[in-house]
């Protein structure tokens, strides 16, 4: 649903529209992380939740939440200024209101999760996403501009909020009651979590914060576009492998050995998956564009290349969360996080200096430097594995991608229509990663066939052939 908002409105709007976008969901998602204080994830992990204590949350979550939607409107004057841009103003006025919106559901959706009731969440999900895209293309065919992606995000919350009521709260009621010792369990338990996310959220977000500053809205639009592809890939991968990872890591967490070889296994499946998809991308970006966003997006495909390399290496980095929490070194992960935090604005408003390209190659060239010190600080005094064990399983399928589409770009090269060239480079790319894969990286390939059912005897004489 988010590629295809991308795909469709990116012909209805124009770059300053995702520029202003991108700084005030920016804005929201690092509000977002105190919205709750972390309790919500406190009242998953916690098994023996009395009436009372869940009545407090509820009205917790909701004063939390009609906090900040005051918080934003009074100070969104501010952000205006900040930005150079007094069209923001309105803007987050309006795109505010999701905290309290998503406070009075988010009790409910939460208890279905717990309970392990996913699909009537993943499908009250879907369609409120439906909802908020059908909402946003109308809007955006009216001529509203950017406020057609505002009310998009807002239909989706007042959908998704009126469905979990209606068919998951199972007729619960909050008690009227709200007391703080009720809550003070649970906002202990959040508050190192909260802090280690509100920096690392930061951190993440410090290119568009200073895009937006430096660049202007238009350019950031023509950054963000791309930056939100690359993301898409991350999120639709990264978390099926991760959140396997995670509880794995934490049964094992006293066998270092074990947890170093799961932590292993981890990377190897996650660039496994995602290098293929993030060179294709980088090597064929011009193309990506051409056909996904249009031709006014046409100066988006530099940008696109080097922030799909960007993406490549720092899906290598995002399983260390799982290694970090499941040995019990959240500390670690905030240090760590912090110091980042004080370190790259440099690079990156150096990077600025020299337009969105600019910054998209100094994304791209702070993940590379940052790769051994990850591993020194993180890695190995978490698992104890060596850079020449960690490298081998995060830069193998890099390798053999490699290979696999550089003849898959000669032949494209070729051609002249950007569609063909993208179905060029796929069916010639893709089928030869994976038989490098089968050949030179059996487990994930042993892995992949195991998913799509091929196992046992099959496996053996698929093997034989």
């Amino acid at each position: 649903m988010g590629l295809a908002q991308i795909v469709i409105l990116t012909r209805l709007l124009m770059p300053e529209d995702y520029g202003l976008m991108a700084i005030i969901t920016a804005i929201i998602g690092i509000a977002m992380l105190v919205s709750d204080f972390g309790v919500n994830i406190a009242f998953v992990q916690c098994q023996d939740v009395t009436e009372e204590q869940r009545s407090s949350l509820f009205w917790f979550n909701v004063l939390v939440g009609l906090g900040l939607t005051m918080i934003l409107v009074v100070s969104s004057p501010v952000f205006s200024w900040l930005f150079s841009d007094e069209r923001l103003t309105p803007l987050i006025m309006l795109s505010s209101s999701v905290f309290l919106i998503i406070a009075l559901s988010s009790q409910v959706k939460l208890a279905a999760e717990k309970a392990l009731n996913f699909k009537p969440v993943v499908i009250v999900e879907i369609v409120s996403s439906t909802i908020g895209l059908l909402v946003g293309i109308a809007m955006a065919y009216g001529g509203w501009g950017v406020y057609a992606l505002v009310f998009a995000a807002i239909s989706t919350s007042i959908a998704s909020t009126t469905f979990f009521w209606v068919f998951l709260s199972q007729g619960w009621r909050p008690l009227w009651r709200m007391k703080l010792v009720d809550l003070r369990p649970f906002i202990r338990f959040g508050t190192a979590v909260v802090a280690n996310n509100i920096v690392r959220e930061l951190h993440s977000r410090l290119d568009i914060f200073l895009g937006g500053r430096l660049l202007g809205a238009d350019a950031l639009g023509i950054y963000s576009v791309p930056r939100n592809m690359v993301m898409q890939v991350q999120s639709a991968v990264n978390p099926i492998i991760t959140r396997v990872g995670f509880p794995l890591i934490a049964q094992a967490q006293f066998d270092v050995s074990r947890v170093r070889a799961i932590y292993l296994k981890t990377i190897r499946m996650v660039a496994s998956v995602s290098v293929p998809i993030y060179l294709y991308v980088s090597i064929f970006s011009s193309e990506v564009v051409t056909v996904l966003l249009g031709m006014k997006w046409h100066g988006a495909g530099t940008i696109l290349s080097f922030l799909a390399l960007w993406g490549a290496v720092r899906s290598l980095g995002n399983p260390v969360g799982s290694l970090l929490m499941g040995t019990g070194r959240a500390s670690l992960a905030l240090r760590w996080n912090s110091v980042l935090l004080l370190v790259t604005p440099f690079f990156y408003w150096l990077g600025s200096q020299y337009g969105p390209e600019g910054l998209a190659k100094a994304m791209f060239a702070m993940s590379l430097i940052l790769f051994v010190p990850g591993w020194y600080f993180l890695v190995r005094p978490s698992c104890h594995a060596g850079l020449l064990e960690y490298s081998a399983s995060a830069l193998k399928p890099f390798l053999l991608a490699g290979v696999a589409f550089v003849p898959a770009y000669i032949a494209a090269t070729q051609l002249e229509m950007a569609i063909v060239r993208l179905a060029v480079g796929a069916t010639i790319g893709g089928p030869l990663y994976l038989l490098l894969s089968y050949r030179f990286n059996r487990e994930w390939s042993d892995a992949m066939l195991e998913l799509l059912g091929i196992k046992g005897d099959d496996h053996h004489r698929l093997k034989g052939v």
